[in-house]
């Protein structure tokens, strides 16, 4: 029961991680397709972000805060997620079956 946890604990800081990202990709594209590209202070999308290969639109703060840091919870998730595997051993090639 305990090694079921484990591997629950695991795969589910691994998935948090991976889902970070995959946020952060929809947030890319949707913001790309429907932000402006000049600033517009009546909405408050006066911040700029670099977002699709190099596009810059205008945000506002709000909107701009997971790109500046989504980062270091998904680099946490991953960190936690490793570092739980070595110690229990349940995600191969760590496993002790």
């Amino acid at each position: 029961m305990k090694t079921t946890l484990h591997k629950v604990i695991v795969i589910v800081l691994l998935s948090l991680c991976f889902a970070m990202l995959g946020f952060v990709i929809f947030l890319d594209e949707y913001f790309y397709r429907t932000r402006p590209t000049e600033p517009n202070p009546e909405s408050g999308r006066i911040y700029p972000q670099f977002i699709h290969h190099g596009t810059r639109v205008y945000l506002t703060r709000t909107e701009q805060l997971p790109f500046e840091f989504f980062f270091y919870p998904f680099i946490g998730f991953a960190a936690l997620a490793y570092f739980l595997n070595q110690r229990w051993r349940c995600i191969q090639p760590f496993s002790n079956k």
